[in-house]
């Protein structure tokens, strides 16, 4: 019924699924990852938070932030951990070690009190950063080695034994 008119409306009824799908956040910019875990502005998290897909804080979270993905610091998100992902984008403030395989950025909005750790490190005019830096070499694959072989014998740097003169 309409709210005021006394009539039947002729609106289709929403799913539950589909309201959850209009609640759900939108993808990263450069997301791996169809939908992000989220931290709202008004959440506080203590302990280890740990996801398979990015993260987006824009609330307060203590303890440790790990993700095989990407991990964005938002403008109001405030952190104090240690934070270990594949991305690590900071554009509110962390108070931690951030630790990269692959990129760790503070925008101009950024503030860091830690060390970072990644193999390509951004600081923008304007960002705050104390702490030390140290960029890491890229991944190198293993080569693999077949199943039954053996290496071979590695050179030795010592001279072979002189025979004994008897």
């Amino acid at each position: 019924m309409g709210l005021f008119s006394g009539k039947p409306e002729n609106k289709p009824s929403q799913s539950a699924s589909s309201s959850r799908e209009e609640l759900a956040p939108a993808p990263l910019k450069g997301s791996t990852t169809e939908v992000p875990t989220v931290i709202g502005k008004d959440a506080v998290v203590k302990g280890e938070l740990t996801s398979q897909n990015d993260m987006l804080i824009e609330g307060r979270v203590e303890g440790k932030i790990r993700s095989s993905h990407r991990v964005v610091i938002g403008e109001s998100g405030n952190v104090q951990a240690q934070v270990h992902a594949r991305i690590v984008s900071i554009r509110g403030e962390v108070h931690g070690d951030c630790e990269a395989s692959k990129k760790v950025e503070i925008t101009a909005t950024g503030k860091v009190f830690g060390n970072i750790s990644a193999e390509t490190i951004v600081v923008a005019e304007g960002a705050t950063f104390r702490g030390s830096s140290r960029m890491t070499k890229p991944s190198q694959p293993k080569p693999v080695q077949a199943k039954g072989t053996t290496k071979p014998p590695r050179p030795s740097n010592r001279p072979p034994p002189t025979p004994s003169a008897s």
